[in-house]
């Protein structure tokens, strides 16, 4: 029998694409985690209550309150052998993964959000219900009236429009096309024979996109996406890293 996992409680904004990378990461520790979700103001004001940032998404495990994916893989990272962190001790491959948390991360995550709010933002009668299912019930009643607040704030945040939308697709496409390339020769994981956070942060950002079997967080299915994100979603779930992440959520997280 698995040994029961390390207690974990994370705050986010359950849609986010750190959330789901913060998902990965305690299937991969072994944490039993639970999750806290709130609309997005919420969020950040809960997360500085219980002693993070002011950012999120935050998690709290035995004392400790680690503030985003980063920080919460350096703090697990910690306790494991060399062998099975996801950040490498080797410089090179230390170097290659710090590379690729950038590059999916910071760049495709960002360039995903940007994409995939910009079409749905204002199809309100399909998100009001997928921003409210999984927060209390007094945010779930105020929705109605703080939807256009929630817009807003996501809209000034990322700095939406029809511009970063069509520069956040190119983004995109570039990126499946570079690790379409990398994955041509079989390669279990990015870095070869074993899995890191460059990994995770593919997954992670990825996902909204992809829809993949096992993906934690809320979205319209597919056939219900607008157009342009339907076709471009379409178009990325039948390339080769769209396999490559599927394989990767269905075995890869177990934390062996």
């Amino acid at each position: 029998m698995k040994a029961p996992g390390i207690p974990a409680t994370m705050w986010t904004f359950q849609a986010m694409i750190d959330s789901e990378t913060t998902r990965l990461l305690a299937r991969h520790y072994g944490l039993a985690l639970t999750e806290r979700d709130h609309l997005l103001v919420c969020a950040l004001i809960l997360a500085r209550l219980f002693g993070g940032t002011g950012k999120v998404p935050l998690l709290r495990s035995r004392g400790a309150a680690l503030t985003g994916p980063l920080a919460i893989a350096q703090h697990f990272d910690a306790a494991l052998p060399a062998a099975n962190r996801l950040i490498p001790d080797a410089p090179s491959l230390a170097a290659q993964v710090s590379a690729d948390w950038e590059a999916y991360n910071d760049d495709l995550g960002t360039a995903v959000a940007v994409y995939a709010y910009f079409h749905l933002l204002f199809e309100r009668a399909l998100m009001q219900p997928i921003f409210a299912t999984p927060v209390p019930w007094i945010e779930a009643a105020l929705l109605p009236l703080t939807y256009p607040v929630l817009r807003a704030v996501i809209t000034s945040g990322l700095k939406l429009s029809a511009e970063a939308a069509a520069a956040a697709a190119k983004t995109i496409l570039a990126s499946f096309d570079a690790t379409d390339a990398r994955i041509a020769d079989g390669r279990r994981f990015l870095a070869g024979d074993r899995l890191t956070l460059g990994d995770i942060a593919l997954c992670g950002a990825a996902a909204p996109l992809l829809l993949p079997r096992g993906y934690g967080a809320l979205m319209p299915p597919l056939e219900a996406m607008p157009l342009a994100l339907r076709t471009l979603m379409e178009g990325l779930r039948a390339r080769p890293t769209a396999a490559f992440v599927q394989r990767l959520y269905d075995t890869a997280f177990d934390g062996s």
